[in-house]
């Protein structure tokens, strides 16, 4: 970030600092661009300041001005600003999960386990969940459930959730075979009538279940869409490593 050809006594003087932030959140909520006019009108501020005022942030690269000249977009040091921001602010998981999504085309989310049951860790924002209420509350109806069915062997403990709804014991050595066969688990319009889901799941380092990975898709694509679970297991590997997901 150069600010070459500023010197102190040209920089923003304190007072001008509050209408400057104001100038900067107008350009921001304009992706097309803001013209000096446009943002006096917005800000209710003289426009000979306004002027004075978004030289100056052109100059120190606050904003950027169009290549038409028609307005203002922001500039670099606040892009690279934000970029830090965001940084910081996204969980550790996102580009796992960013990447699988990319990757395979399909509605991914992730889950963490714990002693009462489930948490959504990161929901598709493209295909939300269809019945969170369901798939929270009964096992049994949802790949997810079905993992946590299995790795949590002290479910009938006094500890052990209290689903709506529990697992007979035919339906645990159905889902228990099923994943012996396959090596991840399956539903089939359990939640919805025309989609179906796979699920791996995401290890600690004692080989405990902490969380899952699912992949949810239409029916008519649920055989086909299996080709990606090579790469819900090389991401429930890398999650798996990630020192903020041992907390799970």
């Amino acid at each position: 970030m150069s600010t070459q050809g500023t010197t102190p006594g040209a920089r923003l003087p304190e007072k001008g600092l509050g209408l400057a932030l104001e100038i900067l959140e107008q350009v921001a909520r304009h992706d097309e661009g803001s013209t000096a006019a446009d943002i006096a009108r917005a800000v209710g501020a003289p426009r000979a300041t306004v002027y004075r005022i978004v030289n100056s942030l052109v100059r120190d690269e606050y904003l950027v001005r169009r290549a038409d000249f028609s307005g203002f977009l922001l500039g670099a040091r606040v892009l690279e600003l934000a970029a830090v921001v965001d940084a910081h602010r996204r969980p550790a998981h996102a580009p796992v999960v960013e990447q699988l999504r990319r990757e395979t085309g399909e509605a991914v989310h992730l889950f963490g386990f714990h002693s009462a049951g489930l948490t959504i860790l990161d929901e598709d924002a493209r295909h939300p969940l269809s019945d969170p209420a369901t798939l929270l509350g009964d096992p049994t109806r949802s790949a997810i459930g079905h993992l946590w069915l299995l790795g949590h062997p002290d479910r009938d403990a006094p500890r052990a959730p209290r689903w709506r709804a529990r697992p007979s014991a035919e339906d645990l050595r159905a889902i228990a075979g099923a994943y012996t066969v396959r090596g991840y688990t399956e539903q089939v319009a359990m939640l919805s009538p025309d989609r179906g889901c796979l699920a791996v799941p995401v290890h600690n380092e004692h080989s405990e279940a902490i969380g899952a990975l699912t992949l949810s898709t239409s029916i008519s694509r649920l055989s086909v869409a299996a080709r990606h679970v090579h790469a819900l297991r090389a991401g429930a590997d890398a999650l798996a490593g990630l020192e903020p997901l041992r907390g799970w």
